[in-house]
């Protein structure tokens, strides 16, 4: 039986795992969006459910006059050591698939730009599926991945949230730490953690 692990991308994949916070408010300000964070949330939110484009949240937030997709991917920062990781996993019979809450259009480029579509089977974007982390329906997408047991299968995110949901649907769940594990945590709930690509490698290996 083939062996996988999910990952999550932001926090995980990629260095920032409050994306909103740390990336997309900073750079709708640099395009001159005056719109509250509570309205850039809630407008993120419907375009990583696939509720809108890319384009249409651009627009809506008043920004889109100059902001784009690939202008606003270019912001994003590879965590250190994932591109190794992801070939360690794949040498020791380790198939990784991708559970991400993000929009279509921002995770092709990044995946692209980052060359780690090779290492990935699957890329489960919250925007394709219309669910996000942590509702049910966001996990069943990845348990219809054929092959995957989620009893044999770790589940890696930055967010003990996401974990919880996931361990619910039966994964293992593991907290690789980021700048929004500890804004996330979960009373009473302590799931084994690393803090490195290095120690996830060594985890799963």
């Amino acid at each position: 039986m083939r062996r996988f692990v999910v990952l999550d991308a932001m926090g995980v994949l990629y260095r920032h795992g409050n994306v909103v916070r740390s990336l997309l408010v900073p750079y709708l300000r640099d395009h001159g969006c005056s719109r509250s964070e509570s309205e850039i949330l809630q407008t993120y939110h419907l375009c990583t459910l696939g509720k809108i484009a890319t384009h249409d949240l651009w627009n809506r937030l008043g920004a889109g006059a100059s902001a784009t997709d690939a202008d606003y991917c270019t912001r994003h920062e590879l965590n250190p050591g994932v591109t190794s990781t992801l070939e360690r996993l794949t040498a020791a019979g380790i198939t990784p698939v991708v559970l991400t809450n993000d929009a279509a259009a921002w995770s092709e480029f990044l995946r692209r730009r980052f060359d780690l579509e090779q290492y990935v089977e699957r890329w489960y974007v919250s925007s394709d599926i219309g669910a996000r982390k942590p509702s049910a329906d966001a996990y069943r997408a990845v348990l219809a991945h054929p092959g995957l047991d989620p009893a044999r299968t770790v589940f890696v995110d930055d967010r003990p949230a996401n974990l919880l949901g996931a361990r619910a649907a039966g994964f293992q769940p593991l907290l690789f730490h980021s700048d929004d594990s500890a804004a996330n945590a979960v009373d009473g709930f302590t799931p084994t953690e690393v803090r490195s690509m290095s120690e996830l490698a060594t985890q799963l290996v």
